[in-house]
């Protein structure tokens, strides 16, 4: 049976899970721990396969399985689809924070846009897929929902430990009705992650390199600066040259 996304997207803004960032987890507004418990019984109804990974106390990846044709396992198309449990807090807003009340022909509340917005219409669709006689030639499907997007991305780069077989504490299974070699049997081949964009198809990412520069000097003495070199100087041309590079970017 088709489900109604906007009917659920109210469901899931009703279940706050606003990302501590820092805050008592204690408090019944933070942490996905309830909303990973209504996804996971969401999958189950729906016969998916799935396991938790265990990210922080109490705060849990869900990752589910959309059985494909032929199996990953096998060489068939292996889609990752991700999206993110946690939201910002609800300060400072003028509505329900939690209400997911529709007005105007829009639904409102805290993660409505980012990202249970996307994350309705994507169990929309793998709802809809799984109602399709036909399964030849479809890719299989893992469908991640991570936690700590909103501070730090720890739940991504814990899900990726996954197909990388990781041995840290990172790839802690908690649950599962199946394990990660067979939910996860290699690297995906593309993946679809679930962020705002206005309906326009985004391909690359803001990213960050970090990265340590030396500039060497050579000591003098103050009577005869003129043998030495003075290595502030040398950053100097460095950081002009990185604010340059920015600028033509």
């Amino acid at each position: 049976m088709s489900l109604d996304p906007v009917d659920l997207l109210q469901q899931l803004i009703r279940i706050p899970s606003v990302n501590p960032m820092g805050r008592n987890i204690s408090d019944p507004c933070f942490g996905e721990g309830r909303l990973t418990d209504f996804l996971q019984s969401h999958c189950e109804q729906r016969g998916l396969r799935w396991l938790r990974q265990k990210v922080h106390a109490g705060r849990d990846n869900l990752i589910a399985l959309v059985p494909g044709t032929p199996a990953a396992a096998d060489g068939g198309e292996f889609l990752l689809w991700d999206v993110h449990q946690d939201t910002v807090p609800g300060d400072g807003m003028t509505v329900d924070p939690f209400g997911g009340e529709v007005a105007n022909d829009r639904v409102y509340g805290r993660g409505a846009c980012d990202v249970k917005g996307s994350m309705a219409a994507m169990l929309a669709a793998v709802s809809r897929s799984l109602g399709v006689r036909d399964r030849s030639e479809r890719p299989t499907i893992a469908m991640a929902f991570t936690v700590n997007e909103e501070c730090g991305f720890s739940g991504s780069r814990a899900l990726s430990t996954l197909w990388h077989r990781c041995s840290d504490e990172s790839t802690a299974v908690v649950a599962g009705s199946c394990t990660a070699a067979e939910l996860i049997p290699r690297a995906p081949d593309a993946a679809i992650v679930a962020e705002p964009t206005s309906f326009n198809i985004v391909t690359a990412h803001n990213g960050v390199v970090r990265w340590r520069c030396h500039t060497i000097g050579r000591a003098a003495h103050t009577s005869r600066p003129e043998a030495g070199i003075n290595a502030i100087y040398g950053m100097a041309e460095v950081v002009r040259s990185i604010q340059q590079y920015h600028l033509d970017l």
